[in-house]
C-alpha cells in the first residue's frame, strides 16, 4: 500500500476514534492581529527609505504603481488593508523582501529603471 492510502486509512480511523468519542482532536491557536487602520506619509517614506529603495523600487515590492507610492507619500491617497499590512510586515522586517525573493541582485526581475508603468 502505498505512503498516502495508509495515511488515508490513519486518518479515517482517528475520524471513527473521535466519533466514538475515544480521542480528542489537536488543535492550535494563533493570535491574528488587525491590519492596522492608518499608516502616515513620513511612516511610508521612512519605510521606504530604511529599506534603501527609490519610490520606482518600492512600488514594485508592493504592488502598485510608482504614482500610487508618490500618492502616499504625499498624502493625497492612502494605501489599502492588503498594502497597509506589507508595509508593516517591511516596518517590522527589513530583510523580508530579499528572504521571500522580491528582491535580490542574483534573480531577473524588473529594476527600478525598467519599473513597468501602470
Amino acid at each position: 500500500m502505498s505512503k498516502m492510502g495508509q495515511e488515508l486509512i490513519e486518518s479515517m480511523q482517528e475520524l471513527v476514534d473521535y466519533s466514538a468519542g475515544k480521542m480528542e482532536l489537536r488543535t492550535s491557536r494563533m493570535n491574528v492581529y488587525p491590519v492596522r487602520k492608518m499608516i502616515t506619509p513620513d511612516e511610508i517614506r521612512d519605510t521606504r527609505k530604511n529599506l534603501g529603495m527609490t519610490q520606482a523600487m518600492f512600488a514594485v515590492v508592493i504592488g502598485v504603481s510608482k504614482k500610487t507610492v508618490e500618492s502616499w507619500e504625499t498624502g493625497r491617497y492612502t494605501p489599502d488593508g492588503a498594502a497597509r499590512r506589507l508595509i508593516t510586515i517591511l516596518q517590522a522586517d527589513r530583510g523580508f523582501p530579499e528572504r521571500y525573493g522580491i528582491v535580490g541582485g542574483d534573480q531577473p526581475g524588473v529594476s527600478a529603471m525598467e519599473t513597468p508603468r501602470s
